[in-house]
């Protein structure tokens, strides 16, 4: 079983995407902040993190760089939505047939 890290302060997009992370037979961990991302990418070993793009303390793109440092390897997906409608268009696309190829894809 692959282990990811999923990095949302948003409880819908954690639920949609940890539902379908699950489904497909991946160990997800869940964090609210960029900054506990980077501290658990620093504890634990993870094939995969998913960050998401809300503006609050570290940014996801400071996240990935920093993780990115620590872990060359690892594939790291940063999540983009402003708004709620974003958010239908992204909850829309993680249950999307395609969408769940590509993570697998990449966390292989």
């Amino acid at each position: 079983m692959k282990n990811m890290l999923l990095c949302s302060s948003n409880p819908l997009l954690i639920k949609n995407l940890y539902g379908v992370l699950r489904d497909a037979g991946y160990a997800v961990e869940t964090v609210e902040h960029p900054a506990l991302a980077v501290k658990n990418v620093l504890r634990a070993q993870y094939d995969f993190v998913i960050v998401d793009s809300e503006p609050f303390g570290m940014s996801a793109q400071e996240a990935a760089q920093i993780i990115s440092s620590v872990s060359p390897d690892m594939p790291i997906v940063i999540m983009r939505g402003d708004g709620e409608k974003d958010l239908a268009d992204v909850i829309g696309m993680l249950q999307n047939k395609e969408f769940k190829r590509k993570i697998h894809s990449i966390a292989v």
